[in-house]
């Protein structure tokens, strides 16, 4: 069954609307940024990231994390590109399945540091660890009611969000679809990250030779999905697929076993053939086992087919990642081209892989959007562009 993409939205480092992103994905003039006001540590002013603008990060209300404000402010632009208002959606029956890490993952660190201390735990902190819900607020925040899920499988979760939500419509379990991932800049994945020597302290060069760690990043992105044709169709989701490698708490599968498994039955789903394929946008974080397994099952399935890899403009966004980098696949499909993978210089010949190396023009109108997560699990999307 073919699901229709009727609305998308999208704030990251790139910009806070998808007109903003469009232009700054093929322009390129973004860098990182140091969190120093953001984020106490030991290395804030070593290791950049990639923020969302200022202009958003001071619309955030007492009482929401980062994350549900980037994910709302991406929610309100599909919502207005679908041309659904919150009372629309009542004639519905509404599902909601978002992905995140921060914040659902990492709520507990207030609660953490009082038991540490201790001092007495509030009912609050213990109630916002236990109950919260980033999906559920998204019903609340529209006044509606419908199923909702909260999707935390690491890096994949965005990814796992659109596929996940685009089984409910098939399965018929709701109408529309509100489905995405968002995630913040937060102390825990900052230093976590660079602990395990897996962070940069330069912009990040995905597939680079010379690749030494990720950039971390932030946004949301999300999707409203329907199984017909409103009449505002931007996309489809053609196929989904996911496997669990099982193989390290922190590292692929070297020869990407989890990554071909979820990318084949992707594929089988879709019925799309790999000469209709256009481009791969890859997880590419940059560290050096990651864009190995990845190039490993792309030479060994899709040989021949472009890559791209954009975190080299957006850092990882982690639970967001999957949804961000599949809103910008959409946007690729949309312009007729895709990115040049920004800091690739020198070519690794252990990969036998060189990603876009200019903004390239394509004719073709599907897309692969994969992710590679903490854990082994691992997630496709193939996507289609505009009917």
């Amino acid at each position: 069954m073919k699901i229709y993409i009727s609305g998308i939205g999208c704030v990251c480092a790139l910009g806070e609307n998808i007109k903003e992103i469009s232009k700054n994905l093929f322009e390129q003039n973004i860098e990182p940024s140091f969190p120093i006001s953001r984020l106490k540590s030991s290395f804030e002013r070593e290791y950049p990231v990639f923020q969302v603008s200022q202009d958003i990060l001071k619309q955030k209300k007492d009482d929401e994390s980062f994350s549900f404000l980037f994910l709302r402010k991406a929610l309100d632009e599909a919502l207005e590109n679908a041309a659904l208002s919150a009372a629309d959606l009542k004639k519905y029956r509404v599902g909601v399945c978002i992905g995140t890490s921060v914040d659902a993952s990492f709520k507990c660190f207030d609660l953490y540091k009082s038991w540490k201390q201790k001092e007495p735990v509030s009912n609050s902190l213990l109630d916002k660890y236990l109950n919260y819900s980033i999906s559920q607020n998204v019903l609340d925040y529209l006044e509606i009611k419908g199923i909702s899920q909260t999707i935390v499988t690491a890096c994949a979760s965005g990814t796992d969000a659109v596929g996940i939500c685009s089984k409910w419509i098939e399965s018929g379990l709701c109408d529309i679809g509100i489905a995405g991932g968002a995630d913040e800049i937060d102390l825990i994945p900052y230093t976590g990250f660079i602990k395990l020597m897996l962070a940069s302290k330069e912009s990040c060069k995905p597939f680079d030779k010379n690749r030494k760690g990720i950039n971390l990043g932030e946004g949301a992105g999300v999707f409203i999905l329907s199984g017909k044709d409103n009449g505002k169709n931007c996309g489809t989701v053609l196929g989904y697929g996911n496997a669990s490698d099982g193989y390290h708490n922190t590292s692929p599968h070297p020869e990407g076993r989890g990554l071909k498994k979820a990318l084949l039955s992707a594929l089988k789903e879709s019925g799309a053939q790999i000469e209709e394929i256009a481009f791969i946008n890859a997880h590419g974080t940059a560290s050096v086992d990651n864009d190995a397994a990845e190039a490993k099952v792309f030479n060994a399935l899709l040989k021949d087919i472009p890559v791209c890899a954009t975190k080299g403009l957006t850092g990882h966004c982690l639970g967001a990642a999957g949804a961000v980098e599949a809103v910008l696949s959409q946007i690729s499909l949309h312009c007729r081209k895709i990115p040049k993978t920004k800091n690739f210089k020198e070519a690794d010949a252990n990969l036998h892989l060189i990603p876009a190396l200019e903004n390239t023009d394509i004719e073709k109108n599907i897309a692969l959007s994969d992710s590679l997560s903490f854990g082994g699990c691992n997630s496709v999307l193939v996507l289609g562009g505009k009917i």
